[in-house]
């Protein structure tokens, strides 16, 4: 279940990267903050931390979903076959990759494990989200972020001169 939606989130960063307009943009980042929010309440003993990230997260889309609706309000959305193909593509590699090689590398994680003793409740702490089992959560959200500002950076071109003309 875990690897399923790692390939998920993984997929979703992908298609970010495709879309062109601002609203599905918006929506891949709701959904790569979803995966990261159930990624995190898997691995952790307690559901708190990825409930505020969650919040958080939707607080800042919605400041970005008011932010876009007052510049692209009249922009037509469109689908591309052409992405549709790849997002078909993309999904197919990713199952098969999913069903060889992430199972292998999941039975060598969990033996890690076992082996370290991590997975005691006697050892949880704040350093566990930084240590081998959390720590593709920490560079998911590194990335989410990346994207995000990338999303911004895209968005607020200063050739075009102030974001919204004052009459």
């Amino acid at each position: 279940m875990k690897m399923t939606i790692i390939m998920m989130f993984m997929l979703s960063s992908t298609l970010f990267l495709m879309m062109k307009h601002p609203l599905s943009s918006g929506f891949m980042l709701l959904m790569q903050t979803t995966f990261s929010c159930m990624i995190n309440s898997m691995n952790s003993y307690s559901y708190w931390f990825s409930y505020i990230l969650f919040i958080i997260f939707i607080g800042g889309m919605m400041v970005l979903f008011i932010y876009i609706a007052s510049i692209a309000s009249n922009e037509k959305f469109k689908f591309s076959m052409k992405t549709m193909m790849l997002m078909t593509m993309i999904t197919i590699i990713m199952m098969m990759i999913d069903s060889t090689i992430m199972n292998n590398m999941m039975n060598e994680m969990m033996l890690y494990i076992k082996n370290t003793k991590m997975s005691n409740k006697e050892m949880m702490s704040i350093m566990k989200m930084f240590n081998f089992p959390m720590m593709m959560l920490s560079m998911l959200t590194i990335i989410y972020l990346l994207l995000t500002l990338i999303a911004v950076v895209k968005i607020t071109m200063i050739e075009k001169g102030p974001l919204r003309m004052k009459n």
